[in-house]
């Protein structure tokens, strides 16, 4: 692999949220496992996710292997309970809903839902012990955490434990995994962080709004929003599939395709930082590091590119007027 592949997968990261709990241990570290042998290093996971398993799933995929690994958690939205008296309650109560007119009387108990704003101090250290436990170390590369608010940060409490921790060893770098609108309100306030995590598209601006300042910006959510905007847009116009191959020399209508190339602009809009992305299937991660590690975009694909963008955007104001 060239050296400049290497660069490129280094910044190319696998979100675990994907990581269903319902598809099974041994198939969640399997998916891991692929990761890992496309070369992708940045592993990122949260407490949340497959329902509270993912990190467990990726302690076991990384065994031997930690140090080869650039592990990031997340804390402060808590998995639904996952205790036994919760599994045979849902168990019934599936049944019960098959009954026609039933599902109306009865509704998904509190504890299948995960329960969010969990940055109380003693939440948070309860949280990084249960993600060490789970993931088999003694140390995450990065802690962030996961849809903070402002108000959650206004004591200045917790900078100061992520402070004690990253002392301690516990951490190397700490930040923030929140949504635009959340992101924008902390940096307003001067916080400052090693990384700054959030959600960005081809439609939006938000690497230019959040990538200015001291810290790293990782991005995620650059694929699936977008590719489901596409093709409703194909849909409606089935000539600007046409008009989008023939400039961006790609089957714009085969979904991996048409997301490789927003793949490839959202490393290159974003050089500094991490782009992640999720999948179920371990075939796609491989084509996916295959599409970071190869020839950036054209000037003919980023002006076809911005074309398809200039087109679904005249579409959906046309749609609303």
């Amino acid at each position: 692999m060239s050296a400049q592949g290497l660069a490129s997968r280094s910044r190319l990261g696998f979100g675990t949220a994907y990581l269903d709990a319902r598809k099974g241990h041994a198939e969640a570290v399997r998916l891991v496992h692929a990761a890992l042998d496309a070369g992708l290093t940045h592993i990122d996971t949260a407490r949340l996710y497959g329902d509270g398993s993912a990190e467990a799933a990726i302690g076991e995929a990384i065994a031997g292997r930690r140090n080869d690994v650039f592990l990031v958690s997340k804390a402060g939205i808590l998995p639904p309970y996952n205790g036994p008296t919760r599994r045979a309650v849902n168990k019934v109560l599936r049944t019960g809903r098959r009954v026609p007119g039933a599902a109306a009387l009865l509704p998904e108990p509190r504890w299948n839902e995960p329960e969010f704003g969990a940055f109380g101090l003693e939440q948070l250290r309860a949280s990084l012990e249960a993600s060490f436990q789970a993931l088999g170390t003694d140390y995450l590369d990065l802690f962030l955490l996961h849809e903070v608010d402002a108000a959650h940060l206004a004591s200045g409490e917790v900078i100061g434990l992520l402070e004690e921790w990253k002392k301690k060893g516990a951490i190397r770098f700490y930040g923030i995994a929140s949504t635009p609108a959340q992101t924008r309100e902390i940096l307003a306030t001067g916080a400052q962080f090693s990384v700054v995590q959030t959600s960005a598209s081809i439609f939006d601006h938000n690497v230019k709004t959040f990538g200015r300042g001291p810290h790293k910006l990782n991005t995620h959510s650059w694929l699936g929003p977008a590719l489901k905007r596409f093709a409703h847009a194909f849909e409606m116009d089935p000539g600007l599939a046409d008009r989008a191959a023939r400039v961006l020399y790609t089957d714009v209508r085969q979904p991996a395709q048409l997301a490789q190339c927003l793949l490839r602009h959202a490393l290159e809009t974003n050089p500094e930082g991490t782009v992640l992305f999720s999948t179920s299937r371990p075939g796609r991660i491989e084509d996916m590091a295959r599409a970071a590690d190869g020839p950036g975009l054209t000037r003919e694909q980023r002006f076809g590119l911005a074309y398809l963008v200039r087109s679904v955007r005249a579409m959906t104001s046309a749609s609303a007027a």
